[in-house]
């Protein structure tokens, strides 16, 4: 697999950066955006899963690799947690969003209090296979290369090191527990957990957009648009669903040439590396 890089980055976020950071889809960008909200509770929740697991990794490669996916995962989080401050503060009504973030990091906490470590690392292995899916996809259809927007910017940065350590939970999973029922089983209920949080985010985001969101729906853009998407869930469907498969190994997916391409141009923009 390839080396994990640990980075630490400076976007140019904004104050008044527009929230449409995909390419004329405020719907697709909102959910991003709703996705994105939970990242300061739910990496962490990773991160504690992945040190709960160390005492009994037994592989010294293993254990390096946990270590390097807990300090990109620390890195995400920081990140979004600043793009959040600021979209949080583009309206009012956005203050809503503190109720949910409070709610979503409680539960996760309880999670780690009280569920067990097989739960835990299903949960994170359904996340990440689920992520490193549509990673190749997006990739592959260059979705965060068509705006200058920072957030796009951020976008690709985190997509590309799901890519670097898509086998981390995985190989974690396997070496500890080791179940393809329960691993399919969790990643369905992980999934759908997850996205019934992204839904919650993303209903409180788009109530104030009404007059932003109508500014992209001339027919022409319409059209363009759904054909964009259907281009792009043309690949991430089919990666998604091979997850779900009990030979699925993410050591052997093959990789876009455009994920080297960000790897090196982000160790290269990179202010600090390890």
């Amino acid at each position: 697999m390839e080396t994990m890089t640990v980075r630490r980055m400076q976007f140019a976020f904004k104050p008044d950066m527009d929230p449409v950071f995909i390419k004329d889809d405020p719907d697709m960008s909102f959910m991003f955006l709703g996705a994105w909200m939970m990242l300061p509770y739910l990496e962490p929740f990773l991160i504690r899963t992945m040190r709960d697991a160390l005492p009994q990794v037994r592989d010294e490669q293993l254990k390096e690799d946990l270590r390097r996916f807990c300090a990109q995962e620390g890195e995400h989080f920081k990140q979004h947690a600043m793009a959040n401050d600021l979209i949080r503060a583009l309206h009012p009504s956005y203050e809503a969003l503190r109720t949910l973030e409070a709610e979503l990091d409680r539960e996760l906490k309880e999670f780690t209090r009280t569920k067990p470590l097989k739960f835990k690392l299903a949960y994170a292995e359904g996340f990440e296979s689920m992520t490193s899916a549509v990673s190749r996809a997006q990739f592959e259809v260059g979705l965060y290369d068509r705006t200058d927007n920072p957030l796009a910017d951020l976008g690709k940065w985190h997509v590309m090191e799901e890519l670097e350590h898509r086998s981390v939970a995985f190989d974690v999973y396997e070496h500890i527990v080791g179940s393809w029922p329960y691993r399919f089983k969790q990643s369905l209920w992980s999934q759908r957990h997850y996205f019934g949080w992204v839904q919650r985010f993303k209903n409180v985001l788009v109530v104030p957009q009404a007059e932003l969101i109508a500014a992209y729906q001339a027919p022409a853009i319409v059209a363009a648009r759904k054909a964009y998407n259907r281009h792009y869930l043309r690949r991430a469907l089919p990666r998604v669903l091979g997850t779900y498969m009990p030979w699925y190994n993410p050591a052997k997916v093959d990789l876009p040439e455009a994920f080297e391409t960000a790897r090196l141009h982000y160790s290269s923009t990179a202010t600090t590396l390890a």
